[in-house]
């Protein structure tokens, strides 16, 4: 699904309208409706921030937005890429992990194992 669909979706299960979405991140209803409707690409991370903090997102919806327009960008969210820019170890670790191709039970796993370790 894209960002646009999914993000579209998600608005309206707040019911929050276009217009009062534009208003709140001081944005146009056009420029809201060409993100829905993927004419345009997907908001600014400075912005999500801001439809985060409107519409109440939890942790979950949020981060799954971020991951969702930094997909579409094709790029990572920054805060990730600082870390690994800043973290050897963790670059090391997503090579194994590209090079070996690991599926998403594999992963799945992985990431339970390192949430028990904080």
């Amino acid at each position: 699904m894209s960002f646009g669909i999914y993000f579209r979706e998600l608005r309206k299960s707040k019911q929050i309208t276009q217009k009062q979405l534009a208003s709140a991140i001081e944005k146009t209803p056009m420029l809201i409706s060409g993100i829905e409707t993927n004419k345009n690409g997907p908001f600014s991370d400075e912005d999500l921030k801001k439809i985060a903090d409107y519409m109440k997102l939890t942790e979950a919806e949020y981060s799954d937005l971020l991951i969702r327009a930094s997909n579409e960008r094709g790029k990572l969210p920054p805060h990730i890429a600082d870390y690994i820019a800043g973290h050897r170890e963790a670059y090391s670790l997503l090579e194994v992990l590209a090079q070996r191709k690991m599926g998403e039970i594999s992963l799945k796993k992985l990431r339970a194992y390192a949430e028990e370790l904080e």
